[in-house]
């Protein structure tokens, strides 16, 4: 039997890593669905401002949402899957250095210092989507 602290471990897990990993598929998906007025398509603008050059080319089009959101959904899921039954203990805590540099490299891009590529828009997205599961998952104590 599945103690309470477990099943509630893995309800909030199931909650928070089914959206983030459909997110990240419908993003790459995206392209290949052909319609804008699929029903993919409000879900992927309600959260992205999709412009295209910032978007990852993928061999079948270009994805659904930018470089660092498609990234941050991605690190997203990957990360609780990670957490959810970690192989070491990682503290809460760690997770919110994982959120300066998307936070720095927005904050940059925004007061228009520099122009941001999209691997790097990726990598800070994936580590963002990453210290968010840290941070989530982390607080629940074993």
């Amino acid at each position: 039997m599945i103690s309470s602290f477990r099943r509630g471990r893995l309800v909030l897990a199931i909650l928070l890593g089914v959206p983030a990993g459909l997110m990240f598929l419908f993003s790459i998906a995206w392209p290949v669905s052909g319609s804008s007025e699929d029903a993919i398509d409000p879900i992927l603008s309600a959260s992205c401002h999709r412009i295209p050059s910032r978007c990852i080319e993928l061999p079948w089009g270009i994805s659904g949402l930018c470089a660092r959101c498609t990234a941050f959904w991605l690190g997203l899921s990957a990360g609780i899957l990670a957490m959810y039954r970690p192989l070491i203990r990682i503290p809460f805590w760690t997770g919110f250095p994982l959120l300066l540099p998307l936070i720095a490299d927005g904050l940059l891009q925004y007061h228009s210092i520099y122009e941001s590529s999209n691997l790097l828009r990726s990598v800070t997205g994936l580590a963002a989507g990453f210290g968010i599961s840290i941070i989530i998952l982390g607080k629940m104590r074993k």
